[in-house]
């Protein structure tokens, strides 16, 4: 598949890797690893940050100079309450095991009753559950974004950050693997106001019909799937894939009870006439039972 280096996108440096693998983060990522409720993402400038519940909790980065640091959980979780005891921005710190996980386990608690909601934990499962080739969907990314800092502010669009990329590993009817932009939907509480569907789906298609929206997420997607297979974060025997030059929208609706089957198959229906309308594409739609039965 062969290594991407992109500058500007989304990627960490063969030495940041190396520190993951056998140097300095080798415990700090075996904490990771170990962690169900933790999920390692790849930025820009050499950066990689750990997500609780989409928090970010910490951030590994290397500077140009080659020297690591690492930034801990922002103070405003933990406004008039005890920060983490643990400073594990010690590089000293980061060789103990124990240090590193009490560490998570504090800043856990601190972002859990900052922001307490059931979609965070469902994506991650989703994430979790597909990151191998093996998989008909491989899960690349979460809370992608498109950054639009060298675009003149006459020419900014209004954008989505999808909660989910996923490139399908069986190729379309054109021969190309299709990027899927997804939102994700558990139950009927989170489906109306700025974050209503139609609101997405629109902002949706201004990233499908921005060329640079897309040449940027196809240059990340490549560049984060080969940081993800060094680090062995993506399992299996890796595909060559080729990408269809334009993403297109997934739309994840998680129920728990025949009520909410109904409305969300009604927001689906909404989002694919308004994609319809606009000129975009259908969204792929999947309803998921997430009931559990023993």
């Amino acid at each position: 598949m062969g290594k991407v280096v992109s500058v500007k996108g989304r990627w960490i440096s063969d030495k940041h890797i190396k520190a993951y693998k056998e140097g300095i983060f080798s415990n700090l990522f075996k904490a990771i690893k170990e962690d169900p409720e933790l999920s390692l993402e790849i930025r820009m400038n050499d950066e990689a940050k750990v997500y609780y519940r989409k928090k970010k909790i910490l951030t590994t980065s290397l500077s140009y100079s080659g020297k690591f640091k690492v930034t801990m959980l922002d103070k405003n979780y933990y406004k008039g309450k005890k920060a983490p005891s643990i400073n594990i921005g010690d590089m000293h710190n980061l060789r103990s095991l124990t240090l590193i996980r009490k560490y998570f386990g504090e800043a856990k608690r601190l972002v859990y009753f900052n922001t307490v909601g059931e979609e965070f934990s469902f994506q991650q499962s989703i994430a979790l559950g597909n990151h191998s080739f093996a998989n008909r969907f491989l899960v690349v990314d979460m809370e992608w974004e498109f950054s639009q800092a060298g675009i003149k502010s006459s020419d900014r669009i209004k954008i989505t950050r999808p909660d989910l990329v996923i490139v399908d590993t069986e190729k379309n009817e054109n021969g190309f693997n299709d990027i899927y932009l997804a939102e994700l939907k558990v139950g009927t509480g989170a489906k109306d106001g700025k974050s209503g569907i139609i609101d997405h789906v629109d902002k949706t298609f201004n990233i499908i019909q921005k060329p640079e929206a897309c040449a940027a997420l196809i240059n990340d997607v490549k560049s984060i799937i080969a940081n993800k297979i060094d680090l062995g974060i993506i399992t299996g025997e890796p595909k060559e894939f080729h990408y269809d030059e334009r993403p297109k929208m997934m739309l994840i609706s998680a129920y728990r009870g025949e009520m909410e089957r109904e409305e969300l198959e009604k927001e689906a229906q909404k989002a694919c006439a308004e994609a319809e309308r606009i000129g975009m594409e259908k969204p792929v739609c999947i309803l998921y039972n997430a009931l559990i039965k023993l």
